[in-house]
């Protein structure tokens, strides 16, 4: 065999493991990427006292629910990588319609008695009720009571120097778009704004948990990326 045909079979074989090479260095990079991850080996749970809040205005009356500025105990448990496994599955099927069936609702009144009264709160302060049906019957004697139009001499808002607020129907402040005179201007509730701003938030969220997954390869990362830009201009286009 010729010295350049050697020649010529050693630079193939070296070129080959050299492809091998960078091909294994660019599997390797990709699995440490798709692992790169943070986990914690252990939680702690602070167990808080149940008891009457005093913090905020139930939109149904009542009193309010609250906890003890002390915790009562800590609960230390490990994570094994049984419990990271299922906490990995179910950020998998996270959907915007799974954040909405999550949103927390309104207890009702006799719900949250039987709540205190469980949690060893033997009497309840019912002035605490009292305040809150106050706080929400001021609440609505807000806005300007103009009708369709405003005068700027007789617009309660234009006297205080603030802006005419509409959140529904003449609510707030009467007036109508066209015919508010209110020189600090008019701001309008817009449902459909708000409701595609959270739908855009969710997504954008969801995009960053995509870069976190261990499990899922680059190309379907990539095919679901693409699938919830789309659905966010759907509903875009839709609002």
């Amino acid at each position: 065999m010729s010295k350049r045909k050697l020649e010529e079979e050693d630079s193939l074989s070296t070129a080959s493991s050299d492809s091998a090479d960078s091909l294994g260095n660019v599997e390797e990079y990709q699995s440490a990427k798709r692992n790169r991850r943070v986990r914690f080996s252990e939680r702690t749970v602070f167990h808080f006292p149940r008891t009457q809040g005093y913090t905020c205005v139930p939109s149904n009356g009542g009193t309010t629910l609250g906890m003890k500025h002390k915790h009562s105990f800590v609960e230390r448990t490990l994570i094994s990588e049984e419990d990271q496994s299922e906490s990995d599955t179910e950020d998998s099927y996270d959907s915007v319609d799974s954040d909405d069936e999550h949103c927390f609702m309104p207890i009702p009144q006799k719900d949250r008695k039987d709540i205190l009264k469980a949690a060893g709160v033997k009497k309840i302060n019912k002035q605490e009720a009292i305040e809150c049906m106050q706080i929400r019957y001021s609440r609505q004697l807000c806005g300007c009571s103009c009708k369709d139009f405003c005068e700027p001499d007789s617009c309660s808002c234009r006297l205080n120097g603030i802006n005419c607020q509409v959140d529904r129907d003449s609510f707030p402040c009467g007036c109508s778009r066209e015919g508010c005179q209110n020189p600090h201007g008019r701001h309008e509730y817009d449902p459909i704004t708000v409701r595609r701003h959270f739908i855009e938030t969710v997504w954008k969220l969801r995009g960053e948990k995509y870069l976190w997954r261990e499990s899922t390869p680059d190309q379907e990362r990539d095919s679901n990326d693409l699938q919830a830009s789309r659905q966010v201009m759907g509903f875009t286009s839709v609002s």
